[in-house]
C-alpha cells in the first residue's frame, strides 16, 4: 500500500512538472508572437495583420472613441506608417496567463518615434492583448491599450 502511494505521488509530481513545462513553453511562444508583431510593425511591414491577427479581432486603442476590427486596422496601417517611424522600442512583460487555447498578455513599452515633420518623441504605454490558439498558431483576437497620457 505504501509503495502504491509513493508511486501515485511520484506520478502526480511528474505530471505536474510536465504540465508546468508545457505551460511555460506556451508562454514563451506567446511572448515570441508579441515580439514578432512589434518587430514587423516597427519595420512598417503590415503582413503581420494578415498572418497574426484573427478575423474576429476587436481592439480598442487609447484615444480611440470605440473599438475597431481587423478591416479598420488594415485600412489605417498605411496612413500610420506614412506618418510615423519607430526609432527604438523596448517591451517589458508584466504577465501572461494561459487557459486552454486563450492567452492574456500584459506588458509595458517604451518607444522612441519620429513623425513626418522629423520631430522626435519618447513615450511609454501598456497593452493587454488576448490571443487565441487556432491550428497550432497564436493569433491576436483582442487588445486594449496604447500610449500613456502625456504629463
Amino acid at each position: 500500500m505504501k509503495h502504491r502511494t509513493h508511486w501515485m505521488i511520484a506520478t502526480t509530481l511528474a505530471l505536474a512538472g510536465f504540465i508546468g513545462s508545457a505551460r511555460a513553453d506556451d508562454q514563451q511562444d506567446v511572448w515570441k508572437v508579441e515580439q514578432q508583431q512589434w518587430k514587423l510593425a516597427a519595420a512598417k511591414d503590415t503582413s503581420w495583420i494578415d498572418t497574426m491577427v484573427h478575423p474576429n479581432l476587436r481592439m480598442w486603442e487609447a484615444g480611440s472613441p470605440m473599438p475597431r476590427g481587423k478591416a479598420s486596422l488594415q485600412h489605417w496601417a498605411r496612413f500610420d506608417n506614412s506618418n510615423s517611424t519607430t526609432l527604438e522600442y523596448e517591451l517589458l512583460p508584466i504577465s501572461t496567463t494561459i487557459t486552454g487555447n486563450v492567452a492574456v498578455v500584459q506588458y509595458y513599452y517604451m518607444l522612441a518615434r519620429e513623425n513626418h515633420k522629423k520631430e522626435r518623441e519618447s513615450v511609454t504605454g501598456h497593452y493587454t492583448d488576448v490571443l487565441v490558439k487556432e491550428g497550432g498558431k497564436w493569433l491576436f483576437i483582442a487588445w486594449a491599450g496604447g500610449d500613456d497620457p502625456k504629463k
